[in-house]
């Protein structure tokens, strides 16, 4: 059988599916998977869920093998299949057109028209953090990504800044960009009901947390997330009785950037839960009295968005594409400002009424976000591409 779109969902099989861009991904293809044929313009879509082998097709809810088949320390080899095994695959598989969820690794050589996911262009715009006095890479990774969008049919980009950024560091032309929002999925990141309120504070108590008794950072903790920055404005603010959790895995480096930034402040009450499951994040997020979040680049980042569709107040710089997330519905702040951070901090734990106007706003921007949007946007560009 020859399908019109072939959705590459292997990322699934890696560590990135605990992380933003595996979420994406499953979402993406969940939202893809529950359209109608109408929805869908008629086209076959089907998702890829191995590099080679005899079935390396299955269906747009698939969620990843049981097992990784790629562990965290073998992203390098993972790579390599897709550049080398992928392009046999889509020789054979022959589809109108393959959709690249995950950029990296472009498969040459396969003579199949593809669809390219952005998510960012972090290490470009970013160097001086992420590649410093790798000046060689740098100039050869910009090569690499000119090539992979250029050749692409369709560009989706996660925001329009993200868009920008693209057409002015890699020029690729507005007219082969679509901007395509992310989405939340509004089942399962929502207000607790009166009914699951104890189910939810169960899920807190195995933390060690209690319902507004903590603020959250959710996901790592790399240069562009200023932690640091979080830790300082915390101490600054001097919520006493307060928390703050850092949700989600800490590597070696980031662990002694907070442990530095801890000895710095005099920070108390500042506590790494760890990697928290899929299952028990709308209880954490909804149990938070705020979610600051101090990201100075993003995508398009999606924690505030979700934070907002559990009913938890939400503080972010506003830079790059988070304002375009957040619109006005949090309070912004400038980045790398602990004073200011402190200071909004402060609002949001001593008056009321602002959490409760920030939770309203919260809700009504966070239902502009669907899944379904996204996909429906995505069949759009799967037209306008086979066109």
């Amino acid at each position: 059988m020859t399908w019109d779109v072939l959705v590459d969902m292997t990322a699934l099989d890696t560590s990135s599916r605990f992380f933003g861009t595996g979420r994406y991904i499953a979402e993406l293809g969940s939202a893809l998977h529950e359209l109608t044929d109408a929805e869908r313009g008629g086209l076959s879509l089907t998702a890829l869920t191995a590099l080679e082998g005899n079935a390396p097709v299955g269906g747009l809810d698939w969620k990843g093998s049981p097992e990784l088949v790629y562990r965290h320390e073998e992203e390098l080899r993972w790579l390599n299949d897709r550049r080398t095994k992928l392009v046999g695959t889509l020789r054979r598989l022959r589809p109108r057109l393959f959709h690249a969820t995950y950029s990296l690794g472009t498969p040459r050589g396969s003579f199949v028209p593809r669809v390219v996911n952005c998510h960012d262009i972090l290490r470009l715009v970013l160097h001086e953090d992420y590649l410093k006095g790798r000046w060689v890479y740098r100039h050869l990774l910009h090569g690499a990504e000119m090539a992979r969008f250029l050749g692409a049919r369709r560009v989706l980009a996660l925001s329009k800044y993200t868009a920008e950024d693209m057409m002015r560091l890699l020029r690729v032309p507005a007219s082969r960009i679509d901007i395509v929002y992310p989405g939340v999925d509004h089942r399962r990141f929502r207000a607790p009901t009166a009914e699951e309120l104890p189910a939810q504070d169960a899920v807190l108590a195995r933390y060690g947390l209690k319902r507004e008794g903590y603020l959250f950072h959710l996901g790592a903790a790399d240069p562009r997330k200023n932690v640091d920055t979080l830790i300082h404005g915390f101490a600054r603010a001097k919520l006493d009785g307060l928390e703050l959790a850092l949700v989600g895995k800490l590597r070696p480096a980031d662990q002694t950037l907070v442990d530095r930034a801890i000895a710095e402040s005099g920070a108390r009450g500042v506590r790494a839960l760890g990697f928290v499951p899929d299952e028990d994040l709308p209880a954490v997020l909804a149990g938070g009295l705020m979610h600051p979040f101090t990201s100075s680049y993003e995508g398009f980042g999606l924690p505030p968005l979700d934070a907002m569709a559990c009913g938890c107040p939400v503080i972010a710089t506003g830079a790059t594409s988070i304002a375009e997330v957040v619109g006005d519905a949090a309070i912004l702040v400038p980045p790398r400002d602990p004073d200011a951070l402190a200071a909004a901090m402060r609002r949001v734990a001593t008056e009321p009424a602002l959490r409760e106007d920030l939770r309203r706003a919260g809700f009504a921007r966070a239902a502009r976000f669907t899944w379904r949007e996204t996909a429906l946007a995505c069949i759009d560009s799967y037209r306008t591409a086979l066109r």
